[in-house]
């Protein structure tokens, strides 16, 4: 009886001791496939090999804001001020000193609106704008013929330029941009009173011009420009010799 006893205890001590060892095993492949092992620093090491990303469009762009701020359909508002003066183009039969002199300040604000975003590359890569300006003409001086100041002398020219095209070269890497332009519109005002170049109060303005623009980077702009200006009736009305003037200007926009 006694040995029954004691093998019986010795086998239920080894099915307890495989019992025990069984579920130890479960127990450690559910933990194993549950949480995997990683080799140590493993997570640390893959981190550090993938570097945040950055817009290759974006490196070394001179303000952060860089392709929105020149985005299709983006526009701005801006105002020229400047001087300007008449000289002797075309050629003519009239001695120089009978025609008639010109000088005034300008007064322009316009309006510019992204047609394209950017385009191109290289040298040439930038923006084309649709370009409207309104504004004034006014002489400082009396205009001169036969250098002496005409009587009742010309005060003014309102114009409108509606029809403009303006390509800005921008590069990312710079705060600054050249641009060239060329507009079409028309002006009213008293010019053609007493002198030999214009005879109708409506005259068509033709324009073309460079100019060098810097950014902020607020979104303000400021520019130096230089336009040849032209006025003229397109024959409607002689004399139309019309009148041809330099004008520099400086500008801002926002």
């Amino acid at each position: 009886m006694k040995k029954i006893c004691g093998v019986g205890w010795m086998a239920l001590v080894l099915i307890l001791g495989v019992l025990d060892n069984a579920s130890a095993h479960n127990f450690s492949a559910k933990i194993n496939s549950d949480f995997p092992s990683r080799a140590p620093g493993r997570d640390m090491q893959v981190a550090q090999a993938a570097p945040a990303t950055e817009d290759s469009s974006l490196a070394g762009s001179a303000f952060s804001d860089f392709e929105n701020r020149f985005a299709k359909h983006q526009y701005q508002f801006g105002l020229s001020l400047g001087y300007g003066f008449n000289f002797n183009l075309p050629p003519t039969g009239l001695p120089a000193a009978q025609r008639s002199k010109f000088k005034f300040a300008y007064f322009f604000p316009n309006f510019k609106y992204n047609l394209t975003g950017l385009i191109g590359s290289s040298f040439y890569q930038g923006a084309l704008y649709w370009v409207m300006e309104v504004g004034a003409a006014v002489t400082v001086t009396d205009p001169t013929q036969n250098n002496r100041q005409i009587k009742n002398g010309p005060n003014y020219v309102l114009g409108l330029v509606p029809a403009q095209l303006e390509y800005k070269f921008i590069g990312p890497g710079r705060s600054w941009a050249p641009f060239l332009y060329a507009g079409v519109g028309g002006s009213w005002g008293d010019w053609y009173e007493e002198t030999r170049e214009i005879s109708t109060p409506f005259e068509f303005i033709l324009q073309t011009g460079v100019g060098l623009e810097y950014f902020y980077a607020n979104g303000m702009a400021i520019n130096l420009q230089y336009r040849f200006w032209h006025l003229s009736n397109s024959n409607v009305q002689s004399p139309n010799i019309g009148i041809n003037a330099h004008v520099v200007t400086l500008g801002f926009s926002f």
